[in-house]
């Protein structure tokens, strides 16, 4: 049996709690998940494959007027694999923030980028903070969504996420008024 990796796992957990095509399991993966795991949509295709090959979901085609899909569920060594895997420490936190590169990287662009893209990250930031939040009301208003049984779990998850798109959003409202009095970026402040 190959390597799962993490997306092998989040697919296994979905399936854990109904059976899915793939096209919804994505659907579902957009819905939240990407801001936390962001993968190619192949690769959210391709998984459920995979874990067919090695046993650990089932795959049933089904007809839908005139298309087939294919619905997958999980076996019970699906579920073993799971639940070992659950059983692990997680791997290290990381953190992809192109932004942040940008920012590393400003002494060689203008304070003109180093603004605009302070502006940005806030701006996505404060936009992403609405998405969660939105995603909080839905929980409550629903009594969990799609999946009433992990309403909980979810709840601490949205508040991780409304959190920390805050934070982020305060940074760089904080680090905006910082540079507002530099002339560039190499060497911003006079010598006192």
């Amino acid at each position: 049996m190959s390597q799962l990796t993490t997306t092998s796992y989040l697919i296994l957990g979905m399936l854990s709690s109904r059976d899915w095509p793939a096209y919804e399991l994505a659907e579902q993966v957009d819905k939240g998940l990407t801001e936390v795991w962001p993968r190619a949509r192949r690769q959210l295709y391709n998984a459920p494959k995979q874990l067919a090959e090695q046993g650990l979901v089932s795959a049933t085609k089904e007809a839908t007027g005139r298309r087939k899909r294919t619905v997958y569920s999980i076996t019970p060594a699906g579920r073993k694999a799971l639940r070992e895997w659950l059983a692990t420490d997680p791997k290290r936190v990381s953190l992809e923030f192109e932004g942040m590169i940008h920012l590393l990287l400003a002494d060689q662009g203008t304070i003109e980028d180093l603004r605009s893209t302070l502006e940005s990250v806030r701006e996505e930031a404060l936009l992403s903070r609405a998405v969660f939040e939105g995603h909080m009301e839905y929980i409550r208003d629903t009594d969990g969504g799609t999946f009433p049984e992990k309403r909980h779990l979810f709840v601490l998850s949205s508040a991780f996420m409304i959190g920390h798109f805050a934070h982020l959003a305060d940074w760089a409202t904080w680090a905006l008024g910082e540079i507002e009095s530099w002339t560039d970026t190499q060497a911003p402040r006079p010598e006192a």
